[in-house]
């Protein structure tokens, strides 16, 4: 059978399946945007009742509403929104005894008050004193949009405007946490900026390249602005749709734990493991994956095991690496298994790309030449290529961690991982250094040590006159779901690097897709079911590609701007990735687009066919710093309650959240604010 068929016939059944979804949610759920669809009507299994200001009573509309519990085994909340009456309806919540609080915009946070299953309560607020105090909760983003960016003449050279080095700004500093919270706004003395730059080779590094004399300038600046009483407009509470969103949260990790991603269903497929352990790749302690099981409300953590653990030291984590002193700096003699971007297969296997060895060229495989793929498969470009890889040092490879026998198989590669994705044909697609391929279809997963070579590729470029290799890294990697071409974003703001680029497997030809302005720093990718590529952009921006015709659209994503910026430049948001609904895991619709909030706090759920968002905000505990996402539908004949998409919190500092600890995040949007 040749590749057309098989994508075809694969392409019918998922068809199928789509269809046959959307058919049973027809029949038994009603449709989304109404406001209050009748009464509040509390079961056992809930807990209803009405926020009022107490300055005359007044129902306050567009206020979250959080319940919270520590009676579970791991401590639990869930979050609504109030609907315009000031009613409430936090739906299906385990048996424990809860405490209700209230969070909204121009208020102060409620006290806590104790409530049961069954029962209703009314729930009292007060306006926040001052804007300063009102302000406290708003998102980072918004804070970010009070800082007054250098003027273009006061850049360094390689910056050809404003625009591009506030793009370069927003990418490199909110990597790793978000730039407007708390803690990053109260820094006065630029002394002190100085000191907490250099205290991290990478944020020293983003520093110099922004002009390190000139940023620290503006944040200082900010800082004082900021101390003086200066705030940002407030946002808007949740209107509309908004207020349908239910998020349900459960406590996980460790405090030092940094999950960067979460898996729950195999991709290609939204119905696999209904109701079944969802999966976080942690990148301290070693390396663990963390399963929460969201039925008995328990989290569990489970060490990585790589296949050859010399030198492996379980006490690494991303605070203190492998070049810090307290190890001697020696990199090659202790490493931790930091794994990363776990994705589910219809196996019941967790895929990570992850350390299977210790790190060091002396260490990388033998057949690294056999593995080596390029367009032209041309002998002097395959053997420079299979040289290249050989020198390199590579500290991540490939694995999975198995839910049926709960044990790890590590597999080696030449190359460098980062992401992966899975395609139809059983191929795990990784980026890195290269763009690599395992075949699962050649490893025998009992003896993968001596199959892992057959069934690997490294594709390189080479440009054909320099003779010089081409860069065929980036950060994410997306699958055609329609001809199964692999596309790869390059995270960079300016030049021939700013770009997006294909490979064909089929016909190997690599094509190359620059960004136009005003997108900048292409870094999330996904697909639609009709072929069309989106991707999120550090210049504050949703992308799309027509991949037929290569043309490009932008929509600028909700939030303020920098002060004194117009149309050349996004809005204040770094959005780390986005996620295409493919199956309606939502229940908003096949091919909703998804876009991490990453610096506020939220979801940009975007309809591509009204071409508006929606804001799903996390308000509590913030910071809600966003990396990846996946969606599942684990009942389709139970409406609403049987979807939704998971999210966690992604960033390496829990000990700044407002409960010291990270969280996952199942997120689900009912018919309206009082549904149950």
């Amino acid at each position: 059978m040749n590749n057309h068929s098989v994508y075809s016939m694969r392409n019918a059944a998922r068809g199928v399946l789509g269809a046959l979804v959307v058919l049973v949610s027809m029949v038994t759920w009603t449709a989304h945007g109404q406001q209050n669809g009748g009464g509040l009507q509390v079961d056992a299994r809930s807990i209803g009742g009405t926020v009022v200001n107490n300055n005359g009573g007044k129902p306050e509309a567009g206020v979250w509403v959080i319940a919270e519990t520590k009676s579970l085994p791991t401590p639990f909340r869930k979050i609504v929104v109030s609907d315009d009456q000031g009613r409430f309806l936090v739906p299906d919540l385990p048996d424990g005894a809860y405490e209700l609080w209230v969070r909204g915009y121009g208020l102060k946070d409620s006290e806590h008050v104790k409530a049961s299953r069954g029962s209703t309560s009314r729930l009292q607020v007060a306006n926040a004193a001052t804007p300063q105090e009102a302000a406290k909760i708003y998102p980072a983003s918004y804070w970010t949009s009070l800082i007054h960016p250098p003027a273009k003449e006061q850049l360094p050279a390689k910056f050809v405007s404003q625009e591009h080095w506030l793009a370069d700004f927003r990418a490199g500093c909110n990597q790793c946490h978000q730039i407007g919270m708390p803690n990053m706004r109260n820094f006065t003395d630029p002394k002190i900026w100085e000191t907490f730059i250099n205290t991290n080779p990478g944020m020293k590094k983003n520093a110099e390249g922004l002009g390190k004399d000139v940023l620290i300038a503006a944040l200082a600046d900010w800082a004082k602005r900021i101390k003086a009483g200066e705030v940002p407009p407030a946002p808007p509470r949740p209107t509309g749709l908004e207020r349908n969103f239910v998020v349900t949260e459960w406590d996980w990790g460790a405090k030092e734990s940094f999950i960067h991603d979460v898996t729950a269903t195999d991709k290609r497929n939204a119905m696999l493991y209904p109701n079944g352990k969802v999966y976080g790749a942690d990148r301290t302690g070693g390396g663990r994956l963390w399963a929460l099981d969201p039925i008995k409300n328990t989290v569990e953590g489970i060490q990585v095991q790589p296949r050859n653990s010399a030198g492996y030291d379980a006490k690494l984590d991303y605070y203190h690496t492998q070049d810090s002193a307290e190890f001697g700096g020696d990199a090659q003699k202790r490493w931790m298994a930091s794994p990363h971007n776990p994705m589910f297969d219809e196996q019941g296997r967790v895929w990570l790309t992850m350390p299977a060895r210790p790190p060091g060229p002396e260490n990388n495989p033998k057949w690294t030449g056999s593995a080596i793929a390029t367009d032209t498969n041309d002998a002097a470009e395959l053997e420079a290529g299979a040289k290249i890889l050989a020198a390199r040092n590579h500290s991540m490879q490939l694995g999975y961690y198995d839910t049926k026998t709960n044990k790890f198989v590590a597999i080696d590669t030449p190359y460098n991982t980062h992401h992966l994705q899975l395609d139809w044909q059983g191929r795990v697609w990784t980026d890195g250094d290269v763009l690599g391929m395992l075949d699962t279809t050649k490893l025998d997963t009992k003896n993968p040590e001596a199959t892992e070579g057959a069934a690997e590729k490294a594709w390189m470029r080479f440009d054909r006159q320099t003779k010089k290799v081409i860069p065929t890294s980036g950060y994410a990697i997306a699958i055609s779901p329609t001809n199964g071409t692999v596309w790869v974003p390059i995270p960079q703001a300016n030049g021939s690097e700013n770009r997006i680029w294909m490979l064909d497997p089929k016909t190997r030809e690599m094509q190359d897709y620059p960004l136009p302005l005003p997108g900048r720093f292409s870094h999330g990718i996904d697909f639609s079911t009709d072929g069309t590529v989106w991707f999120s952009a550090g210049s504050g921006h949703l992308g799309r590609v027509d991949a037929k015709t290569g043309k490009f659209t932008y929509w600028e994503l909700p939030g303020l701007k920098f002060t004194g910026t117009g149309k050349e430049t996004g809005s204040t948001e770094y959005p780390y990735f986005l996620w295409v609904d493919q199956f309606d895991t939502l229940g908003l619709g096949k091919d909703t687009v998804i876009v991490t909030g990453t610096t506020s706090d939220s979801l940009l759920v975007f309809d591509p066919k009204k071409e508006t968002f929606s804001v799903v905000r996390v308000p509590y505990p913030m910071p809600y710093y966003t990396r990846g996402m996946d969606g599942r539908i684990d009942d389709p004949t139970t409406g609403w309650k049987g979807r939704g998409v998971w999210t966690t919190y992604s960033s390496y500092m829990p000990k700044f959240r407002e409960t010291k600890i990270g969280s996952v995040d199942h997120i689900q949007v009912r018919p309206n604010p009082l549904a149950n």
